[in-house]
């Protein structure tokens, strides 16, 4: 009773002070007797009928939340299991593969035993690392001296794919890069043929590494695979260009607006295909004086850069990783066809899961990454040259009145900005030493499109370039004397006992298979 009473007497008390504090008592006294009343007010209880429904709520939210975390834990163990599951598979696969192998003696049947086992590596490249662990590499080395070329040439393929690499040609590593540039790749081909005339060698067995971007990388595979004669190359290139680039205006115009491509993508599809049929890059590996080749395109659907990505002829050593996306389970006319994929020119191109433009977008000179590459097959081996051909370059510094631009127009001033091939030149040729890297790349006295079509024009593309090699003669000298040097003794015992090493690791010399 006396607690009721002095709860109305403190409401009350409360309601002559706001009454107070509306006529503007001091602030002072308001907290005074704010904190007076809130002493003996008694704190808020929740109902009891409430309050065993409300926790329970809770505890069925809880229980709830519980299983949600336990159902996404137990698909979590479940995925890291299978994966494991499926890892202890390729590699029990993999070790039962090369085991086989081992136990083989027939010469025929080897070649069955080398090709499975090839096939499976390319299916599941992180069974190398397990391959190689099992001693696959000193017994395929022995297997190589076998007198049988199909089984040679098996046992080459299975040695790119893993990633083991034989010695260069020369003192040190020696790469050809091409840039992209359409049909002014005729300004390279002009190039080649004066070092082929000065070396008396073909181009194939003069680099260890040939790499190409859009056109360039056409080249590289009519010279570095296919050996081409440079006038078969020539008489190839110009049917081409007039194959490809012989397109009506306004047809072109209609399919670029719904296509994104001036140019008919399935015919050039068609022509690839045809001309280099359906082999695989790593295929090429079982020519023994086949290079190490690769073409360069731009992967444009991995994230919000571009990436440029690398078909191979070879595949890298276990735990040997570039810095660039490739590899080498693709057809020969599949790496063309996303290298040359030009915007404005021809349609992107879908392979797998990957959306690919032209090369040139992110490297068209792909001189730094073709380095790159080199140094993860031949690590401890020094770089003895380098040879960056460009397509022609046209500088002017005239302005033209035109106030509109096409579409065309637009998307090829995009393209010559993105393609620049020159900074790459210049950070590289002041990095290198004297007397190592060589560019040749002729200023042109017209600026002629890179779909140039026209004999007249071609013939005037191959009048510039024979006259910029005239006038660099003594640069062309000095990288054919280059070229032409012999491996010393000592390199060649080195190169020797390498290989010796390499086939008999853990044996004897005269270990026979």
């Amino acid at each position: 009773m006396q607690v009721s009473q002095s709860r109305r007497q403190c409401r009350e008390e409360a309601r002559r002070h706001s009454c107070r504090s509306s006529c503007g008592l001091h602030p002072g006294v308001q907290a005074l007797v704010g904190g007076y009343i809130g002493g003996l007010v008694p704190k808020l209880k929740y109902d009891s009928k409430s309050q065993p429904e409300e926790q329970e709520e809770a505890i069925k939210g809880e229980q709830a939340v519980s299983k949600d975390k336990n159902a996404e834990e137990k698909k979590r163990l479940s995925l890291q299991r299978e994966k494991i599951i499926a890892r202890v598979s390729i590699d029990n696969r993999t070790r039962a593969l090369v085991q086989a192998l081992r136990r083989t003696t027939d010469p025929k049947l080897c070649i069955n035993r080398v090709e499975e086992l090839t096939f499976h590596l390319l299916e599941f490249p992180e069974g190398k690392g397990v391959a190689v662990k099992e001693k696959i590499i000193p017994y395929l080395l022995r297997l190589r001296q076998i007198k049988d070329e199909t089984l040679q040439a098996a046992v080459r393929e299975i040695l790119a794919l893993i990633g083991y690499v034989d010695p260069v040609k020369g003192r040190g590593i020696r790469i050809l890069t091409i840039d992209g540039g359409g049909t002014r790749g005729l300004v390279a081909l002009q190039t080649l043929r004066k070092l082929v005339e000065l070396t008396q060698k073909p181009v194939h067995q003069l680099f260890d590494y040939i790499c190409g971007v859009s056109t360039g990388a056409i080249l590289a595979f009519m010279l570095g695979l296919f050996h081409m004669p440079l006038d078969e190359c020539e008489e190839l290139y110009r049917k081409l260009g007039a194959d490809v680039f012989s397109q009506n205006f306004i047809v072109g115009t209609v399919k670029m607006s719904w296509s994104h491509a001036f140019y008919d993508s399935q015919t050039w599809e068609t022509i690839l295909k045809d001309k280099m049929g359906s082999s695989l890059m790593i295929e090429t590996a079982r020519n023994p004086t086949c290079p190490k080749v690769a073409a360069v395109s731009t992967i444009v659907n991995r994230g919000i850069t571009p990436k440029a990505f690398v078909f191979r002829n070879y595949g890298h050593f276990p735990g040997v990783n570039s810095h660039y996306l490739g590899g080498c389970q693709y057809k020969m006319w599949q790496a063309i066809r996303a290298s040359s994929a030009a915007p404005g020119y021809f349609a992107e191109y879908a392979l797998g899961n990957d959306l690919h433009q032209d090369g040139g977008l992110v490297l068209n000179n792909p001189s730094a990454l073709a380095m790159h590459e080199c140094k993860c097959l031949w690590p401890d081996v020094p770089l003895e040259c380098i040879v960056s051909l460009g397509t022609g370059r046209y500088e002017s510094d005239v302005r033209n009145t035109m106030t509109y631009t096409s579409l065309r127009t637009k998307l090829s001033n995009v393209i010559s900005s993105a393609t620049d091939t020159e900074e790459v030149h210049i950070m590289l040729d002041g990095l290198l030493p004297p007397d190592t890297y060589f560019r040749f790349n002729p200023v042109m006295c017209e600026n002629i499109p890179l779909d140039e079509s026209r004999n007249e024009k071609l013939d005037q593309l191959q009048l510039e370039g024979l006259q910029y090699i005239e006038r660099n003669e003594e640069k062309m000298k000095k990288l054919a004397e280059i070229l032409s040097q012999e491996k010393t003794t000592l390199q060649k015992i080195n190169d020797w006992i390498k290989l010796k090493t390499d086939m008999y690791e853990g044996l004897p010399f005269f270990s026979k298979l």
